[in-house]
């Protein structure tokens, strides 16, 4: 198994209609995973295929993880594509949950 990243510049419509520009000065890009578990179904697998947990608090982040999480986005977050009414949300349904 292995894990592909991508990264690419959608400041011109991702941040604010293009307000934030993307800083090529900070280039090269690098993200480093360790402990990265992925658990899932394959593409072919029967609908009623369910992923086992991937936490160990169960289903999902704990309550702590979730407050860490909304804080960074609080603080720091600049476009969320689920927040976004100009965007055709037929095709995201993680932005549905």
């Amino acid at each position: 198994m292995w894990l592909y990243g991508s990264i690419w510049d959608a400041s011109s419509w991702a941040t604010d209609d293009g307000k934030y520009k993307a800083d090529y000065r900070y280039q090269p890009f690098v993200a480093r995973f360790t402990r990265f578990i992925v658990r899932g179904c394959t593409a072919y697998a029967s609908p009623r295929c369910r992923p086992v947990r991937s936490s160990p608090f169960g289903v999902g982040l704990s309550s702590w993880q979730t407050l860490a999480m909304r804080w960074a986005q609080k603080h720091y977050m600049i476009y969320n594509y689920c927040w976004d009414p100009k965007r055709d949300h037929s095709l995201t349904p993680e932005c549905w949950s």
